[in-house]
């Protein structure tokens, strides 16, 4: 009876555990089934991480500054079977997913939905091509283009040098997001030089279109002009280009131009640098400071100053490398409203070399001009847009030179000059007689005219709209070299990008370069490796035999 009732509280006992044991595996099961729920819910960016050096599959801050921005809903199609996934870009658009809740990327799998991508395009697309659509308008990111290579000449095949996937989708975004896209000019009919490949795609990504402009032929800068690009011309413009120039830049137009030293005379396109309060020096600038030069001394790594084209380059760790530039003497007396502020300076030892065609020497001699000197800078300047100015730059005639015209302006500065002056010395002559009191009724009858009169000059000035000039200008064409680009690690096109996006008027900019896959090869030395070798294959396991040894004999002892 007792051994009976053992065995059943035994069995109660056992019972009892199991249920326990079954209830507590259920909950874990459970427990972990929700925890992977919620996991599953989290941004990529928090359940993933990018262990490649270059992060391919991390969002940069531009983009993530971007997608912060959004406020219209964006739909990225993944065109692509699944056995087909390449890592990298199904990786990037979780990141983009996951970083804005107006972000929604749908796989389109192109065997099941074989008509789907003719909605958008008639050409063909590669597995992972990406559509990105928003408010009924599209833009198509071929997989093709999503990776750059470049032939090795030492194996004679291509090999992948870069992946652009994120620079070119944050660039789509961008635009589609923003609506219209601002249209830059490029003046040609000067044998001007041209914008190579890489650049050019870097321009694309800020969202910036290109158009060619002929001054000659057009009677004016076309009204949807953001911008002008003159780009080391060869030949002057003539005088009628150059008013035409000047007309747009003095109702508020923007331009940046790029120089190069020539032996041609230019005077008409330097007259209007030398009305934005920039005069070239003559020559060609070198360094004899070592630390702002390469290889010989016109390599010249200048100073970047803080502006608002350079605030990202400057503090040491980027550079921009020019070449053969001119110096450029900035104005100290300007016309009210007129700025002029160096992007790109030389050292104090620098100097300009004027005879440049007989140069026999690097070493500073009589006749050189003294730096230093800016080879970058900016003029900004608000002007009013009166009816009289917008009369007065309408037309363009071709029986005036550039010459009269500037004299013109001239003339006009120093009248209003003299103008204020004379108001000034008014003002003086009526306090000095306020003793008087025929004076004093005179005056105050002055004051109440002169009352009248400047609430009806305020009530104009408020009519009135007012417009911001602003001019790049950068006395090297290396600028836009991309194997100078590259000496620098691309500071010289980042440098371009943000005096493109500047004129254009955009805050940040969206032009991401493409994410090296180069192969990086680790050199050891060979003393390193000496040492190394000795530490990882001797003194560690040793020191591990030793510790051991010890720990048993001390246990033996006890």
């Amino acid at each position: 009876m007792k051994i009976k009732s053992i065995k059943l509280e035994k069995g109660r006992r056992q019972t009892k555990h199991g249920s326990y044991s079954l209830m507590l595996t259920a909950i874990v099961v459970a427990a972990a089934v929700v925890v992977n729920l919620i996991v599953s819910e989290l941004p990529s960016k928090y359940t993933q991480i990018d262990l490649t050096s270059a992060q391919l599959s991390v969002l940069t801050e531009q983009s993530e500054e971007l997608l912060d921005s959004l406020t219209e809903d964006i739909t990225i199609y993944y065109v692509v079977q699944d056995e087909n996934r390449d890592t990298n870009v199904s990786r990037l658009l979780e990141r983009y997913e996951g970083a804005s809740g107006h972000i929604k990327v749908v796989e389109k799998d192109p065997v099941r939905y074989p008509k789907f991508t003719s909605q958008y395009t008639d050409e063909s697309l590669t597995e992972n091509s990406v559509i990105i659509e928003c408010g009924g308008q599209s833009r198509i990111i071929n997989y093709e283009d999503m990776y750059e290579s470049e032939f090795n000449y030492n194996y004679y095949s291509y090999e992948t040098t870069g992946f652009d996937a994120e620079g070119q989708i944050t660039s789509a975004i961008a635009a589609l997001s923003s609506g219209s896209l601002p249209k830059i000019y490029t003046l040609t009919g000067h044998n001007e030089a041209t914008v190579g490949t890489s650049l050019q795609s870097s321009i694309e990504k800020e969202n910036v279109q290109t158009e060619e402009l002929n001054l000659i032929s057009e009677e004016r800068v076309p009204e949807d002009a953001d911008a002008v690009m003159i780009l080391s011309p060869q030949q002057d413009l003539t005088d009628a280009e150059a008013q035409k120039l000047l007309n747009y830049l003095r109702t508020g137009g923007r331009a940046v131009i790029v120089t190069d030293y020539s032996t041609e005379e230019m005077p008409n396109l330097e007259s209007v640098l030398e009305y934005y309060g920039m005069e070239k020096a003559e020559g060609v600038v070198l360094e004899s400071d070592n630390g702002h030069y390469v290889q010989v001394p016109y390599y010249l790594l200048p100073t970047i100053e803080s502006t608002e084209v350079s605030e990202d380059l400057t503090g040491g760790g980027s550079y921009v490398l020019v070449a053969a530039a001119q110096g450029l003497q900035l104005s100290e007396n300007t016309r009210d409203g007129l700025t002029v502020t160096s992007v790109l300076t030389t050292s104090d030892n620098s100097y300009s070399k004027t005879d440049v065609e007989n140069m026999k020497t690097y070493a500073q001699e009589d006749g050189d001009i003294d730096g230093p000197f800016s080879i970058g800078a900016l003029a900004t300047e608000t002007v009013e847009l009166t009816e009289e100015l917008l009369a007065e730059t309408a037309e363009v005639s071709e029986d005036v030179s550039l010459d009269t015209v500037l004299d013109g302006l001239e003339i006009e500065e120093e009248e209003a000059d003299t103008d204020a002056d004379s108001g000034t010395d008014a003002e003086s002559g009526t306090d000095t007689a306020s003793d008087d009191a025929d004076a004093e009724s005179s005056a105050d009858t002055d004051s109440e005219t002169d009352t009248e009169s400047g609430a009806e000059d305020e009530d104009a000035e408020d009519d009135t709209e007012t417009a911001e000039t602003r001019i790049a200008v950068f006395t090297s064409s290396s600028l836009l070299d991309e194997s100078a680009n590259q000496m620098v690690s691309g500071g010289n096109y980042r440098l371009f990008v943000n005096t493109i996006s500047w004129l254009c008027g955009n805050e940040t900019t969206v032009s991401i370069p493409a994410k090296s896959m180069s192969t990086e090869y680790l050199t050891v030395p060979a003393a390193s490796a000496s040492f190394w070798s000795i530490l990882v294959i001797g003194v560690i396991p040793g020191g591990f035999l030793i510790a051991g040894l010890y720990t048993w004999l001390r246990r033996r002892r006890q």
